[in-house]
């Protein structure tokens, strides 16, 4: 598009510059357009490189390395294999370093795999680049540096997506398209023109300013900017509703997403520990009790506590004031070891006297208690139920004033799901859109997070997927899913790394579908930029922000929904758009075409010319005033659809057609009006409905001409803008008040202006150019609604295959020998060991059925 405009420029300027000085505001014209077009441009490709450059601006933090026998601060990037490094509390890991002490660590690695809880990590471990130390210090060995680190890979992979918009891939076909309509008609017309009118070098020029004229008139060179003012309206909506759109055409492909790729940790949680109901076993101790004993035992610091011991002092703060808990003196505490996996705490209170208090791992704590006989079995019951469910589970128990314990309970911590994401996930389903977990946490606490979202619970662990096989040749023997199915079946996976979410975006995207990814760590950054809609929430890191096309600023998925939906409406202003402006450039290109063909001379004593044809200055008012006006179609009024959108541009270009060929048909009839009213013609009695006298000029004619276009040209909007009637939904107000004063503006030109050789109408002339077109739309809006009604009868565009992306659903048929195979690879996915009984298997995890499935087709009960 960009080079047929500069085509266009440089014609008009050699006509310019041979001193035809009515081109020079054709010239300038187009010249803006052009400038308009590359500096949105620009800066679309200027944002869409920020996703890079920030990873490399994060790649950069400092480091504590020994050399030459000292310890000094340098840039990370300076970090090589083999330095000695040390980590402290707070600090982040500069690069891949493996531990190198007696010590241990804790390291918050939720930015890079999503998990919600920080990990010990002891001697021979490798911390990962970009994570936090939490408690702890000690030196470390770097072992990877920059690219091939955990984050550097994630950088790398972001660096390596390049795509193209669905948006953009749409614009590229319709203007091909329109393109090669005009290009093959114009040329025609072009030899026409010079066949008839000589070959001197005046003719040629003014045949080629006719041609050129006509290509520019032909070409929506504004679609570009209309559309983008489209989406920018709907952009600036949506930043009022805490949506930072980074990419317009990330609105277009919103609109029809099929499946909504979401990270748990912070995203459908809120990546923050709470308690949920203890399970007692001390009848004199109640809830409330049990979480202020569990408190007791923590270390009692202002700041720098770990998580687990944050959530209990808060939760037993809710019942008790600081002021009360200073009553319990700690005179001793025993802080957490990895070789006991508990704390414990002495506590001297002036009426409760002296006792102890101690909460860890439930077996270590089963073992100080003197009733440990009486209460373990239950106690480790309800602790391997916790653990199936993803709760990490502590026991409490307390001693009397000898000194000797007593189990008093259970503890289950949880990373619970935000307020609104169930609701949120639930009129996702409504409009159609799949939402899909894809977390690094461990595989129970994801199953236990579906379950509570409502989402299904058939999620599988990453390894599940990986050993996959890719295709379906051993699929029925084997009992297993392919990989596309798997992926396209399960509502998520668990303990996946950045490459792993980055095929399971990729593979979704091969099946057809339009892929949304939500996410707020770097781990998230590769998958992001791949998706089509990267949906970065709010606390993201730089890395996601800038990878991401919109970014939330505040917490949970609910605006994604207002999105959507806003996406939807602004799809369908951009659709109809298209619709009209496609019809225009039928109507304008095969009305010329026919045109040509007329010859004023024979016609009209006033003209010698050969050809019917308008002024340059007419043709391009004719495109940009109707263009300029319809950019109000931004803020139209639309009801957003059910489903996931998609283009479906044979739809698309079978109705402009029949909105294109009417109003050209209306043009041509109105022409031969025209044409007989001159003095040369023999009339045809409407001329006198028309004219008065029934007679006009050549000129007359062509303001005549010229009314008639804008006006057919612009109301053709309100016939594509509906399915149904132009009146079944009232236009925007704006829409409608800048065609009125589009349409009464050249009412006037015709009336009063004179250029170009042409004359100025009567205003009866005018409003007859009026009452006709109204009809002739009426007729159109009518041949509209029969074309959708053929295309919907006959099924000439298939809605349904592309909603169909979303419910596709694997099939698997198996023997005996399969239903076994199967039972035994769903046992080991849950943490089994051997086979386990295939009814009891899909009734312990409940819609994992879908895992395979069950074709409804079949009734063989060994037919899954």
């Amino acid at each position: 598009m960009p080079c047929m405009i500069w085509l266009a420029a440089i014609v008009e300027l050699i006509q310019c510059l041979s001193g035809r000085s009515e081109h020079w505001p054709d010239f300038a014209v187009l010249l803006g357009l052009q400038f308009v077009n590359g500096t949105v441009a620009f800066f679309e490709e200027y944002n869409a490189g920020n996703a890079i450059a920030e990873l490399k601006a994060s790649l950069a933090p400092k480091a504590n390395v020994k050399r030459d026998g000292t310890w000094r601060i340098i840039k990370a990037r300076e970090l090589v294999p083999g330095d000695l490094i040390a980590l402290q509390i707070g600090g982040v890991v500069p690069a891949d370093a493996v531990l190198n002490g007696e010590r241990t660590l804790e390291i918050d690695q939720a930015a890079l795999t999503g998990e919600s809880l920080p990990v010990t990590m002891r001697r021979g471990d490798t911390a990962k680049m970009g994570s936090t130390v939490r408690r702890g210090e000690m030196d470390a060995i770097v072992s990877k540096t920059g690219e091939h680190t955990f984050f550097g890979r994630a950088a790398g992979m972001v660096a390596e997506v390049e795509q193209t918009g669905r948006f953009q891939k749409v614009l590229f076909n319709v203007m091909i398209f329109l393109m090669g309509l005009a290009t093959v008609s114009v040329i025609v017309i072009l030899g026409i023109l010079l066949s008839d009118n000589g070959t001197s070098s005046g003719e040629i020029l003014t045949s080629i300013g006719t041609a050129v004229v006509l290509l520019i008139a032909s070409i929506p060179i504004a679609m570009q900017v209309v559309a983008t003012v489209t989406m920018a309206v709907g952009a600036n909506l949506l930043a009022s509703k805490k949506a930072i759109v980074a990419r317009l055409s990330a609105i277009e492909e919103l609109a029809g997403m099929h499946t909504l790729c979401s990270d748990k940790t912070g995203t459908l949680t809120l990546n923050q520990l709470q308690l949920d109901k203890p399970i007692l076993f001390n009848e004199n101790i109640n809830g409330d009790r049990l979480f202020f004993l569990s408190a007791l035992a923590a270390k009692r610091l202002d700041e720098g506590q770990d998580a687990i011991d944050t959530c209990i002092m808060n939760k037993a703060l809710e019942k008790i004031s600081k002021c009360e808990m200073e009553k319990y003196e700690q005179v001793d505490f025993i802080p957490f070891d990895p070789a006991i996996k508990r704390t414990e705490a002495t506590i001297v209170h002036p009426k409760e006297g002296k006792f102890k208090v101690t909460k860890g791992a439930a077996p270590q704590i089963l073992e100080l208690c003197e009733d440990r006989a009486r209460v373990e079995q239950k106690v480790m019951n309800n602790v391997n139920n916790l653990a199936d469910r993803g709760y990490r589970a502590l026991g409490v128990a307390v001693s009397d004033g000898e000194g000797v314990f007593k189990f008093a309970g259970i503890l289950s911590l949880f990373d619970p799901p935000r307020v609104d994401t169930k609701a949120t996930i639930e009129r996702a389903q409504k409009l159609g859109v799949q939402v899909k977990m894809i977390t690094g946490d461990h595989t129970a606490i994801a199953i236990e997070t579906a379950r509570r979202l409502g989402m299904g619970t058939t999620i599988h662990s990453v390894n599940a997927m990986r050993e996959a096989p890719d295709t379906e040749e051993a699929f029925p023997s084997e009992g297993q899913n392919n990989k596309e199915d798997m992926i396209l079946a399960a509502d998520g996976f668990a303990e996946v790394l950045p490459e792993d979410k980055y095929k399971i975006v990729e593979v979704l995207q091969m099946c057809g579908q339009i892929v949304g990814m939500t996410g707020d760590g770097v781990n998230d950054a590769p998958a992001l930029k791949k998706a089509e809609i990267g949906i970065a929430v709010q606390g993201a890191t730089d890395a996601a922000r800038a990878a991401a096309d919109i970014v939330l600023t505040e917490p949970g998925l609910s605006v994604i929904i207002d999105a959507m939906i806003m996406s939807r409406k602004i799809f369908q202003r951009v659709r109809n758009y298209c619709i009209y402006r496609i019809a225009g450039t039928i109507q304008l290109i095969f009305f010329f075409f026919v045109a040509i063909f007329f010859r004023p001379e024979n016609s009209f004593s006033d003209t010698s010319e050969k050809n019917f044809r308008l002024p340059v200055l007419a043709v391009v008012l004719v495109t940009l005033v109707n263009d300029a006006c319809v950019l109000t179609i931004s803020r139209d009024n639309v009801i957003p659809a059910k489903d996931p959108q998609a283009w479906h541009l044979k739809e698309v270009f079978i109705v402009s057609a029949v909105l294109g060929f009417v109003a050209m048909l209306e043009s041509v009839v109105l022409l031969l009006i025209g044409f007989s009213a001159g003095d040369k013609a023999s009339g045809s009695g409407l001329n006198h409905v028309f004219f008065q006298n029934g007679s006009a000029s050549y000129g007359n004619v062509q303001s005549f001409m010229f009314l008639n276009l804008c006006l057919s040209d612009f109301i053709t909007v309100f016939a594509a803008r509906t399915r149904g009637w132009f009146f079944t939904r009232r236009p925007a107000m704006t829409l409608l008040g800048a065609g009125c004063i589009a349409t009464l503006a050249m009412t006037f030109i015709s009336t009063c202006a004179s250029f170009g050789g042409m004359e100025r109408i009567t205003a009866s002339t005018a409003f007859m150019v009026w009452v006709y077109v109204i009809i002739w739309f009426l007729i159109q809006d009518s041949m509209k609604i029969g074309a959708y009604w053929i295309i919907d009868t006959f099924k000439i565009v298939d809605r349904e295959a592309y909603l169909n992306l979303v419910e596709r659903k694997p099939k698997l048929r198996m023997d005996a020998a399969g239903v076994r195979k199967f039972s035994q690879n769903l046992r080991k996915s849950i943490g089994g060991k051997g086979d386990l009984d295939f009814a009891s298997s899909f009734s312990r995890r409940g819609s994992s059925a879908r895992y395979a499935s069950i074709d409804a087709k079949s009734r063989n009960p060994m037919s899954i």
